[in-house]
């Protein structure tokens, strides 16, 4: 797996959604627990006396907050020779561990070390004598020329005991499985260790409403029984065949079932048949991939009719190798051989997924499907894509409403009667669009120039025409793929799809809303977010950098995550990081990390899939090789997530929540006051002032969509609340006025729990939506109320 970061390319716009799922999808970067690759790319690159130390921690405590004693082992090799291996918290208190434990494993793994055989450090833990206000916790290598090496760091929110803060509440709120929220953790090779630690990092912050499970991929087109078996899925695939010196596979199904059932770790499965499940080398044998792509028919063509070897594109830069991207199958109604392969093959690994779930419902989070569906947009607009000569037929009778969009069709084909567009055209209405004179539909072709400087491509009426067409195959096509898997007995809310949205350059302009939306100018190859909510299942969303923090520019005034929303209400991010793909070295803080898990959580997302737990590791940040957006371990998003866990713990994932920060950043959450207030914000704390008259206003961000339907009381809590006189709601209609939810009343009135002030809302508002509510505060004596948090508590 490698990603293409081709400067030439990255200027064309949505390819940067493209190069996602290079990483998210392609087969990860596997741990193996005796050479961590990422200390091991260092030893050939750097100077031996710089040279960190290798490591693994064998055996770490959790950070649960109890008492007792625990074991820790590992161990450790530097090529300086290892001095003295500490456990060091908060930054400072170390605890000395036994080191030149005999490990005669790591001997043999790495016989070029000194002292290898005696590669190993123990300790017996005892949680009485840490530090009050214990925060961090780092297993740190000195070896014997000075250097230092982190080989493990781990963090604990201090808001701990925050865990019971909406537990009174859940126990009369009929909790459903709608109510969860999952952190699906990407990761593969299982059997490899590749999930490792995930429940021992993040089981401590667990609660009814907020699980942690993994998310991997079965590559239903590549691990197959081979053309003995007339390539069908095999859920049993050896992952010992190999693509070259890699495996084919790093998972099969049936090994992935019988680890979460064994760790009881709820599963994403990511059924991959697309672009990114094709090996990064040919393996015809086991991968019909591979077998297809040899006919030309089954490709998809560029506009001069050519198909380019699978591996054209084998020299893009990135971590890994590049899977082979220079070819894929068409997605045309025609390509029968690629249908028939693709839903046996997809319903085959449907089946043993639904019996799994319906034994295991509560390890089960969803499917998503084939990520990144697209026109092939990796030639970066010196190629476009479809005109396989069935797609080119296809277009033509989409155009004119016939064939399948005819509605008479025969056995075994695809009735299409309800893609028919609303006005098909005539001959002489297509000519007049074109700018051709075709005298017979045979005639009618695709646009195949696409002019940028003189007749812009995007401006061009006939490209629009084929824009739409081509944003509604890959609607198409997740719609067929969503309806395969329902036809087996899997339901609707357990399907997503999986397509990038990444943020458009500045060159670039935002990518589409709608298959109708206009035409832009770089080759988006068909994408759309209305064009990726299946039929049969939710919109399923990749997203990295700014679009992972809801801030790219958008076709309209609407946000990403609340075009998201308002398209798709079950939606989810079925692949995440804080890291821009443009800037694989840069690592993103707390504040970025903070901040997207807060507006994915309150834009009503269904689950979360961080990328990628076996990836690289935030303490090796600015070295080389180190690549940002595979990295989640040892990494703020990771802190974020357990700040997330605990805030959340047993709050329904309905409910929107407004934090202020966190231990260690200071937010005002979009929250904003009149200018007469003075308002600052520190961490979890935003401080207002009130006016001369004892008043506080305060307002929401904007785009909450919020109807008192969904809601049974806003939550308010401030950190000294007998300072508060009394208090009103106030809520503002999408035409921006603004309506009384609830009159101005004495705090008295308001039952006071753990959570806060509790603010009952009436479930019969004639309103149907609002954009924002304000809150109107008196105070006792003037001082400076210190709000904690705001919630909608879901109803």
């Amino acid at each position: 797996m490698r990603i293409g970061i081709n400067q030439r390319i990255l200027g064309i716009g949505v390819f940067t959604a493209c190069l996602l799922a290079v990483i998210c999808i392609g087969s990860y970067a596997a741990i193996d627990r005796y050479r961590p690759q990422w200390l091991e790319l260092l030893d050939a690159a750097i100077h031996p006396i710089t040279i960190p130390a290798i490591g693994f921690v064998d055996e770490l405590p959790t950070l649960e907050a109890s008492g007792g004693k625990f074991v820790l082992r590992g161990w450790a090799l530097s090529k300086a020779g290892i001095d003295h291996v500490d456990l060091v918290l908060n930054g400072y208190a170390r605890i000395p561990l036994t080191s030149g434990v005999i490990r005669r494993d790591v001997e043999q793994a790495h016989p070029g070390y000194p002292e290898s055989a005696k590669a190993g450090f123990e300790g017996i833990i005892d949680r009485a004598s840490w530090p009050s206000g214990f925060k961090t916790l780092e297993l740190v290598v000195t070896d014997k020329a000075g250097g230092t090496t982190i080989l493990t760091r781990r963090t604990v929110p201090p808001q701990f005991d925050m865990k019971g803060t909406w537990s009174d509440l859940l126990k009369s709120h009929e909790l459903k499985r709608d109510d969860i929220f999952y952190f699906a953790i990407a990761t593969s090779n299982l059997a490899g260790g590749g999930a490792s630690d995930i429940s021992d990092t993040f089981r401590p912050y667990e609660s009814d409403t907020v699980k942690v499970g993994i998310r991997i991929q079965i590559l239903y087109l590549r691990t197959t029984q081979g053309k003995a078996g007339d390539y069908a899925f095999d859920p049993d695939f050896p992952v010992t065949h190999k693509c070259g010196k890699r495996p084919i596979a790093e998972d099969n199904l049936n090994g992935v079932i019988d680890y979460a059932i064994k760790y009881q770790l709820p599963v994403l499965f990511t059924l991959n048949g697309g672009i990114w499940a094709d090996a990064a080398c040919d393996a015809p044998e086991w991968d019909i991939n591979d077998l297809l792509e040899q006919d030309v028919n089954n490709d998809q063509w560029n506009e001069k009719n050519l198909v380019m070897a699978d591996n054209a594109l084998k020299d893009l830069p990135g971590s890994m190798d590049s899977p082979e991207l220079g070819r894929q199958l068409t997605f045309n109604v025609y390509a029968e051989k690629n249908r028939h392969y693709k839903k046996r093959n997809l319903q085959k690994a449907a089946v043993i997924i639904r019996e799994f779930a319906t034994k295991h419902p509560s390890l089960f989070i969803g499917v998503n499907v084939d990520p990144d569906v697209y026109m092939n947009p990796f030639f970066g607009g010196s190629q476009w894509y479809d005109f396989n000569p069935g797609t080119v037929r296809q277009f033509r009778e989409w155009l004119q409403g016939t064939g399948p969009y005819g509605g008479n069709v025969k056995k075994g084909q695809v009735d299409l009667s309800s893609y028919r567009i609303a006005k098909p055209k005539t001959l002489n209405e297509v000519n007049a669009i074109s700018g051709q004179n075709f005298k017979h539909w045979e005639e009618v072709d695709p646009p195949r120039t696409f002019g940028v400087r003189f007749n812009p491509f995007w401006e061009n009426p006939w490209f629009t025409e084929w824009e739409h067409f081509r944003r509604h195959l890959v609607k198409l096509h997740y719609d067929e793929l969503s309806e395969w898997i329902g036809e087996i007995g899997i339901g609707k809310e357990f399907i997503y799809s999986a397509q990038g949205f990444m943020a458009p350059s500045r060159q670039s302009m935002p990518f589409a809303i709608h298959i109708n939306s206009p035409a832009k100018n770089y080759d988006s190859g068909g994408m759309s977010i209305e064009g990726s909510i299946p039929s049969n299942g939710h919109l399923g969303a990749i997203i990295y950098g700014p679009s992972a923090a809801n801030q790219i520019k958008m076709e309209g005034r609407n946000s990403l995550f609340s075009e998201f929303r308002r398209l798709d209400p079950n939606w989810a991010v079925v692949e995440h990081n804080t890291a821009d793909l443009r800037m694989p070295k840069k690592m993103p803080g707390f504040s970025e990390a903070y901040q997207s898990l807060r507006d994915i959580h309150n834009y009503g997302a269904r689950f979360i899939s961080p990328m990628a737990w076996n990836g690289g590791r935030g303490i090796s940040a600015g070295q080389p090789g180190f690549v940002s957006y595979t990295a989640l371990r040892d990494t703020p998003l990771e802190d974020a997530i357990k700040n997330y866990m605990v805030d959340h713990a047993n709050l329904p994932r309905r409910s929107r929540l407004w934090t202020f920060g966190a231990w260690t950043h200071a937010d005002s959450d979009g929250w904003t006051h009149p200018s007469d207030n003075l308002a600052i914000s520190k961490p979890s704390k935003f401080i207002v002032k009130p006016n001369s008259t004892g008043k506080v206003v305060l307002e929401s961000p904007d785009e909450l969509m919020f109807h008192p339907n969904e809601f049974s009381a806003i939550v308010v809590k401030a950190a000294s609340p007998d300072s508060l006189r009394s208090i009103g709601v106030e809520a503002q209609t999408i035409d921006g006025g603004w309506v009384t939810l609830l009159p101005m009343a004495d705090v008295t009135t308001f039952a006071r729990k753990d959570s806060g002030l509790h603010l009952p809302l009436a479930a019969n508002h004639a309103s149907d939506r609002f954009r924002r509510i304000r809150l109107n505060l008196t105070t006792v004596d003037q001082k400076p109320i210190e709000l904690q948090r705001i919630a909608l508590y879901a109803r």
